[in-house]
């Protein structure tokens, strides 16, 4: 069927319109909305929600349901309950809370799940066991996963509850991990009781980047939505263009059913003209939808520098490019520091490397079992340091009275329960008091070493610390290399003793960067955010990976034999990931673009990205 548009012709109604009278609840019409950057998509569906509650109130208080809404991460989540004005009859939450909020105490359900999939997984172990040519690092890892997941299979029929936790640590015997909620969400919904019970409890499901849930899991609610459509309607917002995760789901334009509602929106309300342009024809490559700059947008600067250099210590070459934008635009905020633009790299570490904690971040990254809560925050000794000491640093800098609200807020010395149980509670005050004044003294116009820090919250009792974290503090810090070991507990411990020796400062700057203050960024974290002044790092050498590359795109670097292989099966392979993910980088801008290209032949870089139609001759300079 044909797609409707936001153009503004006031014949044809527009894709709010559309939305607007799909969510019905006497007769429901799910849609897909294909919404490409800066399209207003957010806007889109806080109208919608907005106009069905002013129709539904009513009712939905009267029967007790929620019109349900998933997002991605936590930021998006709050941002679209902030514009619902966090109505108690919208359901807002991450993919991961919403799947264990249906799953929750189907225990048995849950239990003989995990009893397949744990002997599956033990099976395949063994067959790689079997087959493995000598003991080595792979084979310790493979023994260490069949043993744990053996353990766990044994001790199923004693777990009468299983638990989880969205934002938390999941470590317990009776805890569910990430993948495991999602896995299980996606088994479970399309049958009953748990389809009869979603849609009871919701009769409208909205999932925003809808192209990066879960494949499976998509699947999941599309069945279900085919087979209840009169009492569920299943509302799509995204767009393919800007899939970013590996496990979302490929092709879902054509999964749609032709039933539904198809608009879509094609103004690009945040770019200047000059960018959409560009980004028109980055998104050639993987599909025919266009968008047009809003009638009032400014042209706009883009501009590409590529160099042969690897990057300087202290990445003079890209403050180099900031100061030739500021010039190029006569935008004094581009040469004004870091600060005044964001940077967007491939991975974690190259922001380390600029902002100065990769010495904290990288022996936790290089520990598998706990990249998951590094990355998401959730990771015990980042909550220690970033959600308890640095509000209580904070505070510091104010007044007493904040200062002591902050400690209170955190310190399990000043838990109602353990004052009741102290006989002299000023006493116990006064130590608090002075446990305070250690810790800020410790770190006004210093920067010690985190083991330092730690020392103060142990020996005072100020804040509680994760057990790890202790055992490692027993053994003190260290510099050695991670041990030839596949046990986690090892591995885990000798991690927080090379972050033991590092200074806290660098812990600060981590803490800076993943709570979102830093000027610096991922590729793939700032999908629906959007900055004036925006530099884009392209560089394979130093992030470090395979999945994407931009040597490849750029024509530097023939694409491999098994991205040879899946183009021609229709698959994803690296350079279509990596034409996705420039188009997001790109679309990001407000005002003006830098991409900043460091590669073994920045020549031929720049002759294929003219040939492709990308940039001209005069916006792209070699140095």
């Amino acid at each position: 069927m044909s797609a409707v548009v936001d153009v503004n012709d006031d014949e044809k109604p527009t894709a709010d319109d559309i939305i607007e009278e799909c969510l019905h609840l006497e007769h429901p019409r799910s849609f897909f909305l294909y919404a490409g950057a800066g399209s207003g998509k957010t806007h889109s569906l806080v109208v919608a929600v907005k106009s069905l509650m002013k129709r539904e109130r009513q009712r939905l208080t009267f029967e007790g349901r929620q019109i349900a809404i998933i997002t991605y991460t936590n930021a998006a989540c709050e941002e679209i309950a902030r514009r619902l004005e966090h109505d108690p009859l919208v359901e807002v939450s991450t993919i991961h809370a919403f799947s264990w909020r249906l799953i929750k105490g189907f225990n048995d359900d849950i239990r003989e799940w995990l009893r397949v999939k744990l002997a599956d997984d033990i099976d395949d172990l063994d067959d790689k066991l079997r087959r493995a040519v000598g003991v080595n690092k792979t084979f310790l890892a493979n023994q260490a996963s069949r043993d744990s997941k053996t353990r766990r299979l044994a001790s199923l029929d004693d777990i009468p509850v299983f638990t989880y936790s969205p934002t938390g640590d999941n470590s317990g015997r009776q805890s569910l991990n990430h993948s495991e909620v999602i896995q299980m969400a996606a088994a479970f919904i399309p049958k009953s009781p748990l389809l009869d019970i979603m849609a009871d409890r919701h009769p409208v499901l909205l999932i925003d980047e809808s192209q990066d849930t879960n494949g499976p899991l998509m699947d999941a609610f599309l069945q279900a939505q085919a087979a209840i459509p009169q009492r569920f309607c299943l509302g799509l917002l995204g767009d393919t263009m800007q899939r970013i995760y590996h496990d979302g789901r490929t092709g879902l334009d054509k999964a749609i059913p032709t039933d539904w509602a198809k608009p879509e929106k094609r103004v690009n309300r945040r770019c200047p003209s000059r960018i959409v342009e560009l980004i028109n024809v980055i998104r050639l490559g993987a599909g025919t939808h266009q968008q047009t700059p809003k009638p009032d947008a400014k042209r706009g600067v883009v501009r590409m520098f590529c160099t042969q250099l690897a990057p300087d210590k202290d990445f003079s070459f890209e403050e180099n490019v900031a100061k030739r934008m500021a010039d190029l635009t006569g935008d004094g905020h581009w040469a004004a520091g870091k600060k005044g633009r964001k940077t967007l790299i491939l991975e974690h570490r190259m922001a380390g490397r600029r902002m100065g904690f990769e010495g904290v971040f990288t022996p936790l990254y290089d520990v598998e079992h706990l990249k998951t809560g590094l990355l998401d925050g959730t990771l015990p000794i980042l909550k220690l340091f970033f959600e308890r000491v640095g509000p209580i640093l904070l505070a510091a800098q104010t007044d007493d009275f904040t200062l002591m609200e902050a400690v209170r807020l955190h310190s399990p010395l000043l838990d109602p329960k353990y004052l009741e149980s102290v006989s002299d509670q000023l006493d116990l005050l006064e130590s608090v008091g002075k446990a305070t004044q250690s810790l800020c003294e410790l770190l006004t116009d210093n920067d010690p070493l985190i083991e330092e820090v730690a020392r103060i919250l142990l020996d005072t009792g100020l804040l509680e610390l994760p057990e790890r974290f202790i055992t490692a503090m027993a053994l003190g810090a260290t510099t050695d290399e991670a041990p030839e070991t596949s046990d986690r507990e090892a591995l885990e411990t000798h991690a927080y003793r090379v972050v033991l020796g590092r200074p806290y400062s660098e812990m600060a700057a981590f803490a800076e960067y993943a709570n979102g203050l830093s000027p610096f960024d991922t590729h793939q974290g700032v999908k629906g955010l959007e900055f004036p002044r925006v530099m884009v790092i392209l560089n394979d050498d130093e992030a470090d990976g395979f999945l994407f590359s931009y040597e490849k795109l750029l024509g530097v670097k023939p694409a491999s034999t098994n991205d040879v292989k899946n183009q021609r099966a229709g698959k994803d392979d690296s350079l279509s990931r990596t034409l996705r993910l420039l188009y997001v980088t790109c679309s990001r801008a407000e005002e003006s673009l830098a991409i900043v290209v460091y590669s073994a032949q920045p020549e031929t870089a720049k002759t294929r990205v003219i040939e492709a139609g990308w940039l001209t001759s005069d916006e792209i300079v070699v140095l």
